[in-house]
C-alpha cells in the first residue's frame, strides 16, 4: 500500500480522510505535515493544509531503521520526577502508567474485587444517558452493564450501550457529541451513586469495534518486529488507545511496549524483549 497526500481545509480533516481511504488507524500509519495552510484573513490567502501518510510497512520498506535509531526507539529518556515514566525494561504498568490518564478526574482503582454496586445503581447509568438523550431528541434507547476487568490490575467499569435510528449522530466531528454526554453522565452517575467507576458511552458499537480492531493492530505490528528485529514507534495516540495496545500485548512471548513523550505526544514503542 502506497503513500497518500491529502489535501483539507485543515490538518486533523486532512488525515481522518486520508485514514479512510488507506482503511487503517492513526497508529498503523507514518503522518507528515507538508503545509500546515492558513486561514487567510477575510477570506483572503486562504491556503490548505496537506499531510502525507505512509502504511508502516510502506515506511519501513523504504527507511529500514538503524541499530542507532532503533535503540533510541526503544530506549526512551526517563524523567526521573514524572510518576507515569516508562521503564527502560521490562513490561509497563499498566494501570500506573495510563489509567490516570485515561480515567475521569477523581476516579479511584477498584482492581481484584468486585464494587458494591446493585443492580439499580449499573442500569441508573442507561437512565440518566436516556433522559438526556430525549431532551436532545434523539430516537435512539441505552443499556447498562457492569463489564468485568481485562486482567488482575484492572478494574471494573460500567458500559452504557446506546442503539436506534439517530445513534450514529453522536459519533460526529470525532464523537465529539458522544465524548460530552459521557462526560455528563459520569458526573451525575458518581454523583448520585457515591462510586468513582469509569462510566464507558458507546454509539452503535463504534468504541466496541474500535477496541478490537486496535487489539489486532497491536497483534499485527507485534508479528512484525519479532519478523524484522525492528521496533516500532507508533503515532500518537490517547491514554485509553494506547492502554489497549498494553494490554494486547502484555502476555505476548517476545515483545514488550513502552510509553514515552508528553502530553498530546505520548506514543507507544513496541520492541523485542
Amino acid at each position: 500500500m502506497s503513500a497518500i497526500e491529502i489535501t483539507a481545509h485543515d490538518i486533523e480533516t486532512a488525515i481522518k480522510i486520508g485514514l479512510a481511504q488507506l482503511n487503517l488507524l492513526r497508529a498503523e500509519t507514518k503522518i507528515e505535515v507538508l503545509d500546515e495552510g492558513s486561514k487567510g484573513v477575510l477570506g483572503i490567502g486562504v491556503k490548505p493544509a496537506r499531510v502525507r501518510l505512509t502504511p508502516f510497512a510502506e515506511a519501513e520498506s523504504k527507511a529500514p531503521a538503524t541499530a542507532a535509531q532503533i535503540d533510541a526507539a526503544a530506549e526512551p529518556e526517563a524523567d526521573a520526577n514524572e510518576s507515569t515514566a516508562a521503564v527502560a525494561e521490562g513490561p509497563v504498568d499498566i494501570a500506573a502508567e495510563d489509567e490516570s490518564e485515561a480515567a475521569p478526574q477523581g476516579e479511584a482503582e477498584y482492581a481484584g474485587t468486585k464494587p458494591g454496586l446493585s443492580d439499580e445503581s449499573v442500569q441508573l447509568a442507561a437512565t440518566l444517558a436516556q433522559g438526556v438523550v430525549d431532551r436532545m431528541d434523539l430516537a435512539v434507547t441505552c443499556a447498562s452493564r457492569l463489564v468485568q476487568p481485562q486482567g488482575e490490575n484492572e478494574s471494573f467499569s460500567v458500559w452504557v450501550d446506546i442503539q436506534g435510528r439517530d445513534a450514529s449522530r453522536l459519533l460526529a466531528h470525532q464523537c465529539e457529541a458522544l465524548d460530552a454526554l459521557q462526560l455528563v453522565v459520569q458526573s451525575m452517575w458518581s454523583h448520585q451513586t457515591k462510586s468513582n467507576l469509569r462510566v464507558t458511552l458507546d454509539a452503535d458499537r463504534y468504541k466496541e469495534r474500535r477496541e478490537q480492531r486496535i487489539q489486532q493492530m497491536a497483534q499485527r505490528l507485534a508479528e512484525r518486529v519479532v519478523s524484522s528485529g525492528r521496533a516500532i514507534t507508533l503515532e500518537p495516540m490517547p491514554a485509553s488507545e494506547r492502554r489497549l495496545v498494553h494490554i494486547a500485548l502484555r502476555d505476548h512471548p517476545q515483545v514488550t511496549t513502552e510509553s514515552h513523550g508528553e502530553g498530546s505526544d505520548r506514543r507507544i514503542t513496541i520492541k523485542l524483549k
